[in-house]
């Protein structure tokens, strides 16, 4: 096998070239995260000037002079070859612009297709069938586009992404000029199945935690690799046991707030990597006593007595889930910021917490999402003064539903009742362990015992009843022993032989380490008690939940925040959402601000089609949940567009759209509890049958109350990135091009003050961010103004704001939008006002946005679902739904009859006006 390094485009160079790719690899499957990497890094490449990049190893096969057989590395030239396509496309659209006139042709023809003498035309590249057929269809440019094909998919993410205009047209293709790949083909004597084989089956992956480690490590000189492994990488794998990508993950979960897939560990540490403003060596510092904390707090050696002593049993159970709390906060114990007893009583919370949940049921699948912003949200309530139990009470008391504590009835009721013999075994031996011991210092260790079998669970009433147990028990004897024989009541440890298990009451009293002889307090009433039925097990029950009510108590507090939390919700499988107001919703490592129902609706499945795109499209043939469309299909008020091809009905209630989504879920096997809905707090609860509004600066106004949850408060630059980056982006459409000569002599000091603010107007707000945003990169204000509560104050000015927006939507499905202002004449205002549709408003914004006089008349027809407009003696009736016999009978009234297209509308009306 021979390799070198080469330009990506090489493989696809030369007039003959054909790269193959066999049958018998799999499916091209790319995500869009891949390709927005490949983007991203195309657009650092030119902005920093790199001369080449490297984007992994192609095996191939050169079959012939003009046919190389591609063994590994498919990925990476299909996705090459889309991103040319893509250019190709949007350069022949005008989409980029280039100073080569012909730099599409030269593309296509050079790397893309291939002539024969006949100018018969073929690809290039040529995928494994089903890819094929989409890749051809593409190539055409005439055909109907396979809209279920990832192909597809990320081809329209890379025409969507060039539109955006980071890079012209000449640096795109400059930068894919530079990748470089490691080009390895084989020889004669290469046997090309075993090289496959070799490559995908045989040998041990890199661990994520080998990439990370190869990443931090590979660029600094030899000396400085040296010094970074010994004193730091060698000494965080000792520290976790070489666990490392086990604890790199809770890491970044404690960092981030995002739970990576495991899998996908070495991705989000280079997303955590780029986004902090920090050196390997101090990333890695920071790793070093994270590995420490999570040592001390899994041996249970923290140095706090009362702290160790708990943690020793609550790390009986895995609580894995907890480290994103527990690792920052014994940091801040160990600077002297939270006390050891404070440090205590959070161990204790957690620890009720946790066993309340599981004696009750209550699912685990939660947990995650709460641990991964928990410390976070904390750090951000707590005042100063304020214990950290106190706020940790408070935060894991709000919640509801999947998140809930549950209450001491709920628990009394749970602890009672539950089958607590058929739980895992660590759960019985935590059990019987707490309960033993609880806070006495005289302890036995039930759990070591009970793992070294020198002890037993006991059922007091035996699993089997004998005829002397029915006749004890009396005439109810199998409705008491169904109802009671694994309940807490009746189980307990005992040292006795498992033979005598049957044996009667009072023969498992006397015998040689019986009842009467035990060491353990949980057999004093046995020890007292000559029968055992129902009054025993009653009174039993109730001394053992009055111990579990003391130590795993519900905790309380007085604390109450300044500005309160916004409460989240996993969708689950029956939580109705009626009459709420949704913020944003959490999926896997996806958080979005939206701005409705509606739209959480469709970006919870656009976001879905991103994982299971073959699945939800072969589903939408069989179901009425999702509809197949072409791309000439007009989308009606009451459906919404999820990706190209792809519809969903949106006009019915949020129960409505819940209902399928919950079905979408289950047919996809996906919990219900992994999707998480943040509200607004009951306060501005609104009915199910409120009509949602959408604002002229609704994709702005929509971030309010993530915003003011944040204002007056101690979050870090950490906690606000995400909304930051993500309100950047939505702002990207509103932004003001010279903010400073729309605000003439004010600086960003100026903005804030009350006296701006008040007398603002829309016009005055969207300047004043554009230019916090403008200094951003010299002058970071944008998180502090967050704090300071001066972005809620401007979000709250803009929702009053009257301004027209018109929103332009990418017919291939780019849900990014880009917005124009315009103010509104009073007639215009008065027919957007009086619209009671999607459609009519974006028809009377795009109209007052073109260059036609205003209208004497404007207003919508009480005879027929028609908009009318008159311009002295002309009138132009715009029929929002076809309809032959209204357009025929208004038509010969002197009408000029006009589907709802601005253009066609625009048009005739300046035909008709002088």
């Amino acid at each position: 096998m021979q390799g070198s390094i080469r330009r990506i485009t090489d493989l696809f160079d030369g007039n003959s070239k054909h790269l193959l790719i066999p049958v018998y690899q799999r499916n091209y499957d790319w995500k869009e995260k891949h390709c927005a990497r490949l983007f991203d890094d195309l657009v650092d490449i030119i902005r920093t000037d790199r001369k080449t990049h490297f984007f992994g190893a192609i095996v191939g096969n050169p079959e012939t002079s003009f046919t190389y057989v591609v063994i590994d590395g498919q990925q990476r030239l299909t996705t090459t070859s889309l991103l040319m396509l893509a250019l190709v496309h949007a350069l022949d659209a005008n989409d980029v612009t280039s100073t080569d006139p012909d730099l599409s042709t030269k593309i296509r023809e050079s790397y893309l297709v291939l002539k024969n003498e006949h100018n018969a035309v073929k690809f290039k590249l040529k995928p494994v069938k089903n890819d094929n057929a989409a890749y051809s269809r593409l190539l055409h440019n005439n055909d109907t586009p396979i809209e279920s094909s990832t192909i597809t998919a990320n081809y329209r993410y890379f025409r969507n992404r060039i539109a955006r205009g980071e890079l012209d047209g000449d640096q795109i293709w400059d930068a894919i000029f530079r990748l470089q790949v490691m080009a390895l083909d084989l020889e004669e004597q290469d046997d090309p199945q075993r090289i496959f084989e070799s490559i995908n089956s045989t040998g041990l992956e890199l661990s994520e935690a080998d990439k990370i480690r190869n990443v931090v490590l590979m660029h600094h000189p030899s000396h400085e690799q040296e010094d970074l492994y010994e004193n730091y990488w060698n000494r965080i794998e000792k520290a976790v046991e070489y666990r490392t990508d086990w604890f790199i993950r809770f890491y970044l979960v404690s960092k981030t707030g995002k739970t990576p897939r495991q899998d996908g560990v070495y991705e989000a540490f280079r997303d955590y990597q780029n986004n902090v403003k920090a050196s390997t060596r101090d990333i890695l510092s920071e790793m070093r006593d994270y590995a420490e904390y999570s040592r001390e707090l899994n041996t249970a050696s923290t140095g706090i007595p009362a702290a160790d002593k708990r943690l020793r049993r609550f790390n009986m159970v895995k609580h894995d889930v907890t480290l994103p709390l527990t690792m920052p906060l014994l940091g801040e114990v160990k600077a002297g910021t939270v006390s050891g007893e404070d440090f205590t009583d959070v161990i204790i919370i957690l620890d009720s917490y946790l066993f309340r949940r599981f004696v009750s049921g209550v699912l685990t699948s939660a947990l995650n999402k709460i641990f991964a912003t928990l410390y976070s949200e904390i750090h951000r309530l707590r005042g100063e003064g304020d214990r950290f139990s106190d706020v940790l009470a408070y935060s894991l008391r709000r919640r509801a539903a999947s998140g809930r504590f549950p209450t001491d009835d709920e628990f009394k009721e749970s602890f009672a009742t539950r089958n607590l013999y058929n739980i895992k075994s660590e759960n019985r031996s935590y059990l019987f362990e707490c309960l033993e011991n609880n806070w006495s210092n005289d302890t036995h260790d039930i759990a070591i015992a009970l793992e070294g079998q020198s002890i037993s669970i006991e059922h007091i009433m035996p699993q089997t009843l004998t005829s002397a147990w029915r006749q004890d028990l009396g005439p109810d004897a199998e409705e008491i022993h169904a109802t009671w024989c694994n309940r807490i009541g009746n189980l307990t440890v005992t040292g006795y032989n498992s033979s005598y298990s049957n044996s009667t009451f009072a023969d498992k009293k006397k015998r040689d380490n019986g009842f009467d002889a035990s060491p353990y307090r949980l057999n004093a009433l046995l020890k007292s008690s000559e029968v055992w039925t129902v009054p025993q097990l009653e009174e039993r029950t109730r001394a053992l939940t009055a111990i579990a009510l003391k130590y795993w108590p519900l905790p309380s507090t007085d604390f109450e925040p300044y500005v309160p939390p916004l409460p989240s919700i996993p969708m689950g499988d029956d939580e109705s959402f009626t009459n709420r107001k949704i913020v944003s919703f959490e999926f896997g490592d996806i958080r979005k601000t939206i701005a409705s129902w509606k739209d959480a609706f469709v970006e919870v499945i656009r976001t879905l089609v991103e994982d299971h795109r073959e699945e939800l499209f072969a589903y939408a043939g069989d179901s009425n949940e999702l509809t197949l469309v072409s791309d000439s299909h007009e989308i009606t008020d009451w459906e919404s567009l999820v990706v190209p091809g792809l519809t969903v009905v949106t006009g019915n209630s949020t129960r409505a759209k819940l209902v399928i989504l919950r079905k979408l879920f289950n047919h996809l096997d996906l919990d219900t509890d992994d999707l998480v809905f943040t509200l607004r707090n009951n306060d501005t609860a609104e009915p199910e049958d409120t009509v949602e509004e959408p604002g002229p600066f609704a994709e702005l106004t929509k971030f309010l109350p993530a915003m003011e949850e944040y204002s007056s408060s101690t979050a870090t630059e950490d906690d606000t990135r995400d909304l930051r980056d993500e309100f950047t982006k939505a702002f990207a459409g509103f932004t003001v091009a010279n903010p400073q000569a729309a605000l003439p002599g004010k600086n960003i000091l100026d903005l804030e003050t009350s006296g701006f603010i008040e007398k603002a107007t829309a016009d005055d707000i969207l300047a004043a961010v554009s230019m916090t945003l403008q200094v951003e990169s010299i002058a970071p204000q944008f998180h502090r103004l967050i704090t300071t509560g001066t972005i809620a104050q401007w979000l709250t000015t803009l929702t009053s704001s009257t301004l027209g927006i018109t929103t332009s939507r990418d017919r291939t499905g780019d849900p990014a939008t880009v917005q124009t202002t315009i103010t509104l004449a009073p007639q215009w205002q008065e027919l957007f006002d009086a619209t009671v549709s999607d459609v009519e408003r974006q028809l009377v914004l795009a109209l007052a946005a073109a260059d036609l006089p205003v209208p004497t008349v404007g207003y919508e027809t009480s005879e027929a679902d028609v908009l009318d407009f008159a311009w002295e003696n002309n009138r132009i009736g715009v029929l929002l739904e076809s309809d032959d016999e209204v357009t025929r009978t208004m038509s010969e009234s002197g009408w000029t009859m006009c589907p709802p297209d601005a253009e066609r509308i625009a048009a005739a009306l300046k035909n008709g006006v002088s």
